[in-house]
């Protein structure tokens, strides 16, 4: 029940694989299309490759929609803007040019070229903006950085939070290391730790 309807394209096994457009390739598994001209399914279930050169190697219910776009693997994982890459995991959507997602639960990069390295429920939503893993944490400006923890935001340019609970920097360039509830909300303010602390000035 394979279909290569494509110039070039090819099903290798599995059943209930389409290969639709010229040079697409469906390597296995079961009910995986190919349908962007050159993309790749290398197997599993239910997994689309819908682009230009887009890439499905694995998993289940996987979709790479945009050009160079790559799923290797993980279930019901999305990869919508063009080189945008999800490594594995749950329920991750990389939605920004460029954007990255190394695996875990629920995580959006949205942002060009943002990176999640894991973790739950975490969002990179601008240039360059990185969580490297924890729950709930969000960069959200240009080159913003959440190292883990929980609850943590980075909003200010270039401004990095480490990693603790519900710490916030929102100054351009400013630094929480951690701790609980603690605020960096000026230009180049630093708050190493602790509880309840605010560099303003």
């Amino acid at each position: 029940n394979n279909t290569a309807s494509g110039n070039y394209s090819a099903v290798l096994g599995g059943s209930g694989n389409t290969a639709s457009s010229p040079a697409s390739t469906v390597s296995g598994g079961l009910s995986n299309t190919a349908s962007g001209g050159c993309s790749t399914v290398g197997g599993g279930l239910n997994n689309t490759a819908s682009n230009k050169n887009s890439t499905v190697s694995g998993g289940y219910n996987n979709t790479a929609l945009s050009n160079f776009s790559t799923v290797s693997g993980g279930y019901l994982n999305t990869a919508s803007n063009y080189y945008s890459t999800i490594g594995g995991g749950e329920t991750n959507v990389a939605s920004g040019p460029a954007s990255t997602i190394g695996g875990g639960r629920n995580n959006t990069a949205s942002g060009t070229s943002a990176t999640i390295g894991g973790g739950y429920l975490n969002t990179a939503s601008s240039y360059y903006s990185t969580v490297s893993g924890g729950r709930d944490n969000t960069a959200s400006c240009n080159a913003s950085t959440v190292g883990g923890g929980r609850t943590n935001v980075a909003s200010g340019q270039a401004s990095t939070v480490g990693g603790g609970l519900s710490n916030t920097a929102s100054g351009c360039t400013s630094t929480v290391s951690g701790g609980y509830n603690n605020t960096a909300s000026s230009y180049y303010s630093t708050v190493g730790g602790g509880y309840n602390n605010t560099a303003s000035g």
